[in-house]
């Protein structure tokens, strides 16, 4: 697992821009759902949010200043 998240955090630094993008727009689209279908696509548009903001705290902590 651990091995799992040190290839998901490199891969984050290197294409931080495009899973930026990807979350944002998987957060959005679930947020519209969410208007249709009802609040459990509401509670699944924050997952997007809280996963690109643990990706981008652990990106901080990595690097070395």
């Amino acid at each position: 697992m651990k091995k799992f998240l040190n290839i998901l955090s490199r891969n984050f630094h290197i294409y931080k821009t495009s899973c930026t993008m990807f979350l944002w727009g998987l957060s959005a689209a679930l947020s519209i759902l969410g208007n249709t279908f009802g609040m459990l696509y509401l509670v699944l548009a924050i997952l997007p949010i809280l996963a690109l903001g643990l990706l981008s705290a652990n990106d901080r902590k990595n690097i070395n200043l």
